[in-house]
């Protein structure tokens, strides 16, 4: 039978241990889909992460996400209209799967995130005029598969709310009477468009696989 004093020795051992294991850095990358207002509409996007586990029920995480421009933009600058998402994300769990995961177990958690959006330009910009940034905030739920201790695949369903805000935008092209009037692009006419202001949903899943370092 293990006295007190060795099972307390034995304890103090382990602490470190188990602290490591409960606080252990990661590296995350993946693809998916990330649509700008409607949820039917496949629009590629890349994110890449770093954090660290906060205990077994929390990890948090600086995140990067582009999301490609949509469909019927010019297919030849489809990264010259791609928006850049950089926040600060955070995961909970609600009971311990992040201290030590078991291989080959579904495990669920919750996921929120917030941070900056670099809008950049849009195809009939006069002069490559930039859209505003804009704040943005983000949720969804997180699928997590331990294939073994340092690596884990990870599939989230989420959706990112950018919050728009007005501004006055030169463009070559406007909408009047439900008909696309354009000028010429590079000439002197264009036409100035007051948008509103407005929270702009971005559906979608992501695929990833997480590295525990």
């Amino acid at each position: 039978m293990i006295g007190p004093t060795r099972a307390l020795l034995f304890l103090a051992a382990l602490a470190p241990a188990l602290a490591a294991q409960a606080n252990r850095p990661f590296l995350e990358i993946g693809a998916g889909t990330l649509a700008r207002s409607d949820p039917f509409t496949v629009t590629l996007a890349l994110r890449a992460s770093g954090g660290v586990t906060l205990g077994g029920r929390n990890a948090a995480s600086i995140e990067y996400t582009r999301q490609s421009a949509p469909r019927g933009y010019d297919s030849n600058n489809l990264g010259k209209y791609a928006r850049d998402f950089l926040g600060i994300g955070w995961q909970h769990a609600f009971q311990d799967v992040l201290s030590d995961p078991e291989p080959k177990r579904m495990q669920y958690l919750v996921r929120i995130v917030g941070g900056a959006l670099f809008r950049g330009t849009f195809p009939e910009a006069v002069d490559d005029q930039d859209l505003r940034n804009a704040p943005f905030a983000g949720f969804g739920l997180l699928l997590r598969y331990p294939i073994s201790s340092r690596v884990i695949a990870v599939g989230s369903i989420e959706d990112i709310l950018g919050f728009l805000p007005a501004e006055t935008v030169r463009s070559y092209c406007s909408d009047l009477s439900g008909q696309t009037l354009c000028y010429p692009q590079g000439g002197p006419d264009y036409y100035t468009i007051d948008l509103p202001d407005k929270v702009q949903h971005n559906p979608g899943f992501m695929l990833t696989m997480q590295f525990r370092l």
